[in-house]
């Protein structure tokens, strides 16, 4: 048991050891299937599994009851600090809520699970299953004893995944603080989970509101905030940079970045970054390398747009990196169509934290 008890503390520091780790406790568990669920109503859906079960697992984070679970709800009601089999909380006579429960079931083959919830000091929670398929015998006090003995060690190497996460996104935004760039890790609620020095500079600005979220001060700033935030996840991507107006009437531009992820990086509990840029009508643009990083620019756009908003014609910009003008006109249409912004005025108006004079 010793080894599998280090095991389980290796996948806190490495993720990717989680599917193996759930595998082996399945095998000496008598199981088939396991899984960890990270439930956070503030951050999209986390979780591993064996690969026997992941992509089911995947179907169900992407539906409702990711969030609305009646059968964890009733399981967190009695309690209890152990492995339960279903049976114990969930009556076979209550009529179906929807909730694909049963339905995950039958695809895995199973017709047994027991679970354990281990509630985190932030309020989120860490749920282990474990399923057997339908030939075999339903889960015993013996094997609810063994699951009951590897809790604890559960319960801190998740704590510890949740810490790592935290660490994780704390190095994301710091690292921006050696460009100048006030930056914060978003929640999906849009709430603030970590953010640099220089962002909680902008308190004046950027207000502290309720829920542990930042509200501009400029009212349509603040709508359009909300809006891409809660745009992130879908197809239409929304307005993601956008100019905020200062306390002494100067312009920020607000940058909305998605924290791409994998499902199953239990690390990644960020859903946005958000990054601010302030520069006065005459001053230089953000380096290239941070154009990339905030609009996504190839290296080639990135050159484009920084050499308009120094002033440079489309003309002398192909002459200067040898090239066509359709080639960078081709150029322009990504940088527009990544920026949000429709014409030339508006694009450099964006790069330098000015509002576009264009309409």
């Amino acid at each position: 048991m010793a080894d599998l008890i280090d095991r389980i503390y290796e996948a806190a520091v490495v993720p990717e050891f989680w599917p193996d780790v759930l595998d082996e406790i399945a095998r000496r568990a008598g199981s088939t299937s396991g899984a960890l669920l990270l439930i956070d109503q503030r951050a999209p859906p986390l979780y591993t599994a064996t690969p026997n079960i992941i992509d089911i697992l995947a179907d169900y984070a992407a539906g409702p009851y990711w969030y609305k679970n009646d059968r964890l709800a009733r399981y967190l009601k009695l309690n209890y600090s152990g492995f339960l089999e279903v049976s114990h909380y969930v009556d076979p006579n209550i009529p179906r809520t929807g909730n694909p429960y049963d339905d995950n079931l039958e695809r895995m083959g199973a017709s047994w699970q027991v679970g354990s919830a281990i509630i985190m000091p932030e309020g989120d929670l860490a749920l282990f299953t474990f399923e057997r398929e339908s030939h075999l015998d339903n889960f015993d006090g013996k094997t609810l004893s063994l699951l009951d003995g590897l809790r604890p060690h559960l319960a801190r190497a998740s704590l510890i995944n949740a810490r790592l996460g935290l660490q994780k996104l704390q190095a994301q935004v710091d690292g921006l603080s050696s460009f100048a760039i006030p930056a914060a890790a978003l929640r999906r609620d849009g709430s603030v989970i970590v953010a640099n020095t220089e962002f909680e500079a902008l308190s004046h600005v950027l207000r502290p509101a309720a829920f542990g979220k930042v509200r501009p001060l400029d009212r349509r700033a603040a709508d359009l905030l909300s809006a891409a935030i809660e745009a992130i996840g879908h197809q239409s991507k929304g307005v993601l940079s956008i100019p905020c107006r200062n306390d002494d009437d100067t312009t920020l531009v607000l940058h909305v970045l998605p924290l791409h992820r994998q499902a199953s990086d239990l690390y990644d509990m960020g859903w946005a970054l958000l990054a601010v840029t302030g520069f006065s009508p005459d001053a230089n643009v953000a380096p290239q390398n941070v154009l990339r990083g905030l609009f996504d620019l190839s290296a080639a756009e990135a050159g484009v747009a920084a050499g308009l908003s120094s002033g440079h014609t489309l003309q002398e910009l192909a002459i200067e990196r040898g090239v066509s003008i359709t080639t960078i006109r081709s150029h322009l249409a990504q940088i527009f169509r990544k920026t949000g912004t429709g014409h030339q005025a508006q694009l450099v108006a964006l790069l330098k934290g000015t509002i576009s004079p264009v309409e």
